[in-house]
């Protein structure tokens, strides 16, 4: 990338983990920096560009220059679209991490020992008083209701976890409205629930039947993002144009001639 033969700075590169799986994101290029070859280099998200390399448009070599140009061309076509889910930035202070960051450590090996500092200290601490193989077994088990306490530290919702219902599946809208239509302590659990994971906005009351009306418009849109603020969204887009937000990834996001 760079005009002369001395070695610049390597820029930054982004690595997804998880972050793909928006709909309004689309990494188009990738990267290797100082640690692995999985990064994004050039990526969009909604309209925005993200274009890793350090060196200024005259600094590159002819190869770098007409990556940046076809870059700017390419996420000019995307004029509808917009960024969708927050993504709030490490050097902002902390944020939760994705539960993909635990899966090798334990899932994989049932070892604590480097993602202890992204779990509560009471998790952590439950977790170092078992062996390998109880920690491969309790991630299996409770992973899907991990989410991010008030020091965003990842930890088990209980309350989730008892209604036997991951929160990142659309199933679980089913599960909720279900437990408000039986009203009693089951609604307002279910209430909650719905405060937490639920789009913000989405209904102005709990009632059962805005909930219902609200989740049959909705749920060809709905996507859940847990980069940041493990929260369910609606896409617009898909939305506004009547196609499953599933269906309208990368290329199919343009703005149409």
């Amino acid at each position: 990338m760079k005009e002369t033969g001395e070695r610049g700075e390597a820029g930054w590169c982004t690595y997804p983990d998880g972050l793909e799986d928006n709909p309004e994101i689309e990494v188009f290029c990738g990267a290797e920096n100082e640690r692995t070859p999985a990064g994004a280099a050039c990526w969009r998200q909604g309209h925005l560009l993200h274009f890793a390399f350090e060196q200024s448009p005259a600094q590159m070599n002819e190869a770098g220059q007409r990556l940046l140009l076809n870059s700017i061309a390419y996420i000019s076509r995307f004029t509808e679209d917009r960024p969708i889910a927050v993504t709030p930035s490490v050097f902002g202070g902390p944020t939760a991490c994705p539960r993909v960051y635990l899966d090798r450590s334990l899932g994989e090996r049932g070892d604590l020992a480097r993602v202890a500092h992204l779990l509560s200290p009471k998790t952590a601490a439950e977790l170092q008083r078992m062996g390998a193989a109880a920690v491969r077994l309790w991630h299996a088990q409770n992973r899907p209701y991990l989410h991010p306490s008030a020091e965003q530290k990842l930890e088990m919702d209980v309350e989730a976890r008892a209604l036997g219902v991951p929160f990142d599946r659309l199933e679980w809208f089913d599960k909720m409205i279900g437990e408000l239509r039986g009203g009693g302590q089951a609604a307002q659990v279910a209430a909650r629930l719905l405060a937490r994971y639920a789009p913000i906005g989405a209904c102005s009351d709990n009632s059962v039947t805005t909930w219902e009306q609200w989740f049959k418009e909705n749920r060809a849109y709905l996507f859940f993002s847990e980069q940041g603020d493990y929260r369910w969204y609606v896409d617009p887009l898909a939305k506004k144009r009547g196609v499953p937000s599933k269906q309208l990834r990368g290329p199919a996001r343009a703005s149409r001639p």
